[in-house]
């Protein structure tokens, strides 16, 4: 099986040979109901492929369609004159980098459809081919425009640059109202939908399917696509990682399955590091691998986010989801739309959305991530560090990762000197040290009569984890006693390990622990 890894041109994935998991009916479904709409999703979750599948359907491209379910569904093939516009190449950090890629792109379309000298910026230009592609062709335009966000999220942090691509972006799709009686159709992709960037006012404010449940999986790989597509290839992966079929399907699904975009649907697998995994049996963080745009992390840590609630435990509303604001007011919006987050379940009564992380990748890569922010050292220099940590939680060695717990932490600036920001920092490098090792940890676990600091399980112990800021180990281990948390948890067959821990805030690390 060819994997289409890095190949985002439906043309090129049919032409070549690649595997390709029919969304076709779907997008059938899409240009027959409406002709304004806007899909955010993650990076590398297809955007650019559902873009490239909408221009050859409009180009009555119907010989790469054979086989597919639109073929069975289209009759007509009508061909569309066709404006792609995609951001996603460049860095637009560069103060020219917007203008060049307008420029080049208007150019060709000029140089098809004719240039008018009386349009001088870029929204008359636009508006003049437009308008001549249906005088010539006798068919109404369509517009996709992929990665729409991309030179407003580049700039982040540079606030004239950002306004100077808002005003250009602003020109082009504006046009979109004023050349509405000649536009058949059009798509915006993106990460991220601004809000107070005012994009959206310039045009017919487009159909938002991101969080459509007849859009949900029009993105990303299902499990019943994954049972369908690429059956041979799981049992061959599992034949390489010595396991069970059925166990292989199982280590896919925690690793890359998870996300949903919208309540109760359909899990999502993220399509590029599915491929990935399977194109190299190996179980690797490959989504993350790509990196992690930075303004993430400055985000939450200008905003002191708790990151203990990553565990599914974050509750958003609708509108918080799905409008990023000014680039950092909305740190769950970025952490959403980005992909770092996902829906977990829905709380009706209360349009209460409950988010977590979609799966081990994400978790484990983003936690990663942040660590080495907060230690501000490469991750080469923590890495043998974490993997000694990751072998002691393994041994169910307490003394062990204790130590090596105050070990890394002693290598983390505590830069503020207020006492409630420091403990919210060491809240945050406990949990984040311990979610390393591949451990789901509740941080403030509710129980009968109180809640648990930290608790995290191993396959053989469970960890009943109370901290004390500035104040005796034994205290917290007696707490813990106390109130009786071990018969107030749920740990069938395991050990439980109590935990007293003291945190000073003027050494700003552990200081001491008992082991009850």
């Amino acid at each position: 099986m060819k994997y289409p890894i890095g190949i985002q041109t439906f043309e090129k994935i049919v032409e070549g040979g690649y595997v390709y998991v029919d969304k076709t009916e779907l997008i059938y479904q899409l240009v027959s109901s409406g002709e304004y709409y806007f899909l955010s999703r993650p990076r590398r979750f297809g955007k650019s492929l559902l873009t490239t599948t909408l221009e050859s359907y409009f180009l009555g491209r119907k010989e790469l369609f054979r086989g597919l379910a639109m073929e069975r569904l289209e009759k007509d093939w009508t061909v569309h004159p066709v404006f792609h516009l995609d951001f996603s190449a460049a860095d637009y950090t560069d103060a020219t980098a917007l203008d060049s890629r307008i420029e080049l792109t208007i150019s060709g379309w000029e140089d098809k459809y004719g240039k008018n000298k009386a349009e001088k910026n870029f929204g008359e230009r636009f508006y003049g081919v437009i308008s001549r592609a249906k005088e010539q062709t006798g068919q109404k335009a369509v517009l996709l425009i992929d990665e729409y966000d991309k030179p407003l999220t580049d700039t982040i942090g540079k606030p004239e640059q950002q306004d100077r691509n808002r005003a250009l972006l602003q020109s082009i799709y504006g046009v979109m109202k004023r050349a509405d009686s000649s536009i058949r159709f059009a798509f915006l992709t993106g990460v991220t939908r601004y809000g107070k960037l005012g994009i959206f006012s310039a045009a017919n404010n487009p159909q938002d399917i991101s969080m459509s449940r007849d859009y949900a999986t029009i993105c990303g790989i299902t499990e019943a696509e994954l049972h369908e597509y690429f059956d041979d290839e799981v049992m061959e992966f599992a034949k390489v990682m010595n396991v069970t079929k059925d166990e292989m399907y199982e280590l896919l699904k925690r690793k890359y399955d998870g996300y949903h975009f919208y309540p109760n649907t359909e899990d999502v697998y993220n399509p590029f590091s599915l491929l990935g995994a399977l194109c190299a049996k190996s179980l690797d963080n490959v989504w993350f691998a790509t990196g992690t745009p930075t303004y993430l992390v400055k985000i939450l840590k200008k905003k002191n986010f708790d990151l203990t609630k990553f565990n599914n435990d974050i509750a958003a509303t609708a509108e918080s989801m799905a409008t990023f604001g000014n680039g950092e007011e909305n740190v769950t919006a970025a952490l959403y739309q980005s992909g770092y987050l996902t829906i977990k379940s829905y709380e009706q009564d209360n349009n209460v959305y409950r988010l977590g992380f979609p799966n081990e990748e994400v978790a484990e890569g983003f936690v990663r991530y942040l660590i080495v922010e907060y230690a501000e050292k490469k991750i080469d220099e923590l890495d043998a560090d974490f993997i000694q940590l990751r072998r002691y939680v393994q041994a169910n060695d307490v003394e062990g990762f204790m130590q090596q717990m105050q070990f890394i932490m002693s290598q983390i600036p505590f830069e503020s000197n207020e006492p409630k920001m420091i403990e919210a920092n060491f809240r945050n490098m406990l949990y984040l040290m311990i979610r390393s090792t591949g451990r789901t940890v509740s941080v403030e676990f509710p129980v009968l009569g109180g809640r648990i600091d930290v608790f995290f399980e191993t396959k053989e112990c469970a960890y009943i984890i109370e901290c004390k800021r500035d104040q005796s180990a034994a205290e917290a281990l007696a707490q813990i006693d106390e109130k009786k948390y071990s018969a107030r948890i749920s740990a069938p067959g395991k050990r439980i390990v109590k935990i007293g821990a003291s945190f000073s805030t003027i050494e700003r690390n552990l200081t001491e622990w008992v082991v009850g």
